[in-house]
């Protein structure tokens, strides 16, 4: 079967481009590897790969973080929507105007201009910072002691309909009363407008000749299926993108250049706080490749009471530090990930630590009780990078194959990048139709 576009995933990139282009009446096919789930039972679903850090760090400090006492581990989410149903719904593309890494800056470098592409995603995203009516009282805490300690605390933009919203703190359970915007939006959109959806599709390859791609071949169910279309669409994660790559034989730089956005969390005991009770991150501080944002972790709750403490949830005052990594780790032909924590990913790391201790301590916990989660990753990406696998209108060196998804993002952002990512597949939408109007002239005056 024969279509115009083929587009492998279903994250914001995905989801993106099959909106854009479905509008226009091409002939889609979307491809995904997992299923469709009920609203709010997607973070049932997210898979952990555990990662060695392989940290070689000379701090004589280095023993008094906890973070570094457990294995890290890289969270990512195979479903329809791809990991946009558990995100926080942070809208950020310019939170770091004078970082070098920040969503704008990056792409200058390679002559990409997303100005436009930002402003039209966020209306399509209805993306608003969030409003002061909606902060509860502990983010109001952490906002207040970090103001007193000069830090300057702004509201989160995020795509979340506030005038429906009421604050049950869920947004990572898949927003039950669709307030939140997801990527699972856009993919009915596209359905609606024409375009073909198949999950449990398993892409093995590319399929291309002299040069030019000519489909997709890949399992459905224990049959091997291919489908035919002269523009194919990666947008199927970075940990799963350069898999399909370096299947295809598309080798070079496939899978090198990984960064995660590593994260950790730094919580206490607070008597009643009840931010788990609130939308999570409503309000941050920005501190150039990191900042810092209220977060309650459910990890927390274990690691109080291994010390000791007798704590509900309802207990739990807790701070993300969210760094730009350096993109130094690798995902493998196997997709295991190999990541090394840098001296200078640990100094970003223990700075927003301790930020983090001096916020919550004026905000009333009890130093004593102060603990950190295992460093995390939850947006993989650089791994068929700008200027080293795709050119920047996101085509790889087979003509008509594109990449849309957090992996051609060269440098983390340290941001959450779903606008960003949306922003970019906009832009590749329309180069797709205006390269098809000029092939469609070249064939009728040929």
């Amino acid at each position: 079967m024969t279509f115009d576009v083929i587009i492998i995933g279903t994250g914001a990139g995905g989801a993106t481009v099959a909106r854009e282009l479905s509008k226009k009446c091409y002939k889609v096919l979307i491809l995904e590897k997992g299923k469709r789930h009920k609203t709010g039972t997607s973070a049932d679903y997210i898979k952990r790969i555990p990662v060695d850090l392989k940290a070689d760090l000379p701090d004589k400090d280095i023993d008094k973080y906890d973070f570094l006492d457990y294995p890290a581990e890289l969270m990512y989410l195979e479903d329809v929507g791809g990991t946009t149903p558990v995100s926080l719904a942070n809208a950020c593309y310019a939170c770091s105007t004078c970082y070098s890494n920040s969503a704008t800056t990056q792409f200058k470098i390679h002559d990409i201009d997303l100005f436009k592409e930002l402003i039209d995603a966020s209306a399509d995203l209805k993306v608003s910072p969030f409003p002061a009516s909606l902060m509860g009282p502990a983010t109001r805490k952490i906002a207040d002691a970090g103001e007193s300690l000069g830090y300057f605390m702004e509201p989160m933009p995020k795509f979340i309909d506030f005038s429906k919203c009421d604050s049950c703190g869920l947004c990572i359970s898949g927003c039950k009363k669709g307030v939140k915007w997801d990527s699972t939006q856009f993919v009915k959109e596209a359905v609606d407008n024409g375009a073909t959806l198949i999950s449990d599709f398993t892409v093995t390859k590319i399929i291309y000749e002299n040069g030019k791609v000519t489909g997709v071949e890949g399992l459905f169910g224990n049959k091997t299926k291919i489908f035919e279309a002269k523009k194919v669409i990666i947008s199927a994660g970075a940990l799963n993108t350069p898999v399909i790559l370096k299947n295809s034989g598309i080798k070079e730089n496939a899978g090198e250049g990984l960064f995660c956005d590593l994260f950790i969390t730094v919580g206490g005991f607070l008597k009643d706080a009840k931010l788990n009770k609130e939308i999570p991150m409503g309000t941050k501080a920005e501190f150039g490749p990191y900042f810092l944002s209220p977060h309650f972790s459910a990890q927390i709750v274990s690691l109080l009471e291994n010390k000791g403490f007798n704590v509900n949830p309802e207990d739990i005052m807790g701070i993300m530090v969210k760094i730009a990594d350096e993109a130094n780790g690798k995902v493998n032909s196997d997709r295991s990930v190999e990541k090394q924590l840098t001296e200078r990913d640990f100094g970003l790391l223990k700075e927003g630590y301790e930020k983090s201790v001096e916020i919550l301590v004026k905000a009333g916990v009890d130093p004593s009780s102060i603990v950190s989660t295992p460093i995390r990753g939850a947006h993989p990406g650089g791994t068929a990078a700008i200027g080293k696998v795709v050119d920047n209108n996101l085509e790889t060196k087979i003509k008509g194959l594109f990449i849309a998804d957090t992996s051609v993002i060269p440098q983390a952002p340290g941001r959450p990048p779903i606008l960003t990512v949306a922003a970019l597949a906009k832009r590749l939408a329309q180069t797709i139709a205006e390269r098809t109007e000029i092939e469609n002239i070249d064939q009728l005056t040929a």
